[in-house]
């Protein structure tokens, strides 16, 4: 139906670990491929349940949310490297953590570096979170779109349960913590009135 370049579906025998339930897709543009765990399988209450969380995997394949990610994490990957090499040979940052005496070894300005840079992961780590939870919304409306909404709900809610997952954390909290919004969150983005979908 959507032309998905499928080459081969995977079926995780996760149950013997845990039992935790999952669904994902990896691979790049004309290799894809489709992970469950044979605990989504058991937990969701119908066929459709399962048809329903993969359209919303498939969501994130139709609107490129893993190729951008991966620009993204390119960048600040490319960004970090960047600016180390602009202060692995700064007498001033040596100097300021009390290593002016002990020459400029690379572990020390890496971990000097870390430092300087933590307030930013924070505040990097909150951008991506955001986005995250924004192609989450996404994907769960892409899922509605082509007519899964009842499904959807039905699932998500299945699998919270199943994983024993915290149905409404403190919005700060999953704000700053969590790449997905809450249970809550996502069914009142598929169903703002609170009325069931045709």
């Amino acid at each position: 139906k959507l032309s998905f370049p499928l080459t081969k579906l995977y079926v995780i025998d996760g149950s013997t670990r845990s039992a935790h339930s999952n669904a994902y897709m990896y691979g790049f543009w004309w290799n894809k491929r489709i992970v469950l765990y044979d605990t989504l399988l058991s937990q969701t209450t119908s066929d459709e349940d399962v048809v329903a969380v993969l359209g919303h995997e498939l969501g994130h394949w139709k609107l490129n949310h893993t190729s951008f990610n991966l620009l993204i994490t390119q960048v600040l990957l490319f960004s970090n490297f960047y600016l180390y090499g602009m202060v692995m040979n700064s007498d001033a940052m040596y100097a300021s953590f009390g290593f002016a005496d002990h020459g400029k070894p690379v572990v020390i300005g890496l971990f000097l570096f870390s430092m300087l840079l933590s307030p930013f992961d924070h505040c990097i780590g909150f951008a991506m979170n955001y986005l995250s939870r924004k192609f989450e919304y996404e994907a769960d409306a892409f899922a509605k779109d082509l007519g899964y909404c009842d499904n959807l709900c039905s699932g998500l809610v299945s699998l919270q349960v199943s994983n024993l997952g915290d149905m409404n954390p403190d919005p700060l909290y999953s704000a700053y913590h969590n790449s997905h919004p809450t249970l809550l969150e996502r069914l009142r983005a598929l169903r703002p009135s609170g009325k069931k979908s045709q």
